[in-house]
């Protein structure tokens, strides 16, 4: 993911929005979601100011391509993927 400058020189993106990194990797926004919020990705939420309620949430681009070369040649699995039967709360 390049950002384009008012110079005309490319510049690598570090972080994109979670919609971006979905752009970026063909993962879907679920998937990037629940990989960020487990800490499988790096993630940041950035707020306007101090005890803001919203904010934006950014992905480290770095820890998503590490994440996805890890399942080169095997799986990236992730745990909380796994389907689980909700009353006995194990994997079926």
């Amino acid at each position: 993911m390049f950002v384009q400058t008012n110079t005309n020189k490319n510049i690598t993106a570090r972080w994109a929005t979670i919609p971006g990194a979905n752009k970026y990797s063909g993962l879907g926004v679920r998937v990037i979601e629940n990989a960020a919020a487990s800490g499988v990705l790096r993630s940041s939420l950035v707020r306007s100011f101090p005890g803001a309620k919203r904010g934006r949430r950014l992905i480290d681009l770095r820890s998503l391509d590490e994440w996805i070369e890890a399942g080169v040649g095997g799986k990236a699995e992730l745990p909380f993927l796994v389907r689980t039967d909700r009353k006995e709360g194990r994997a079926i």
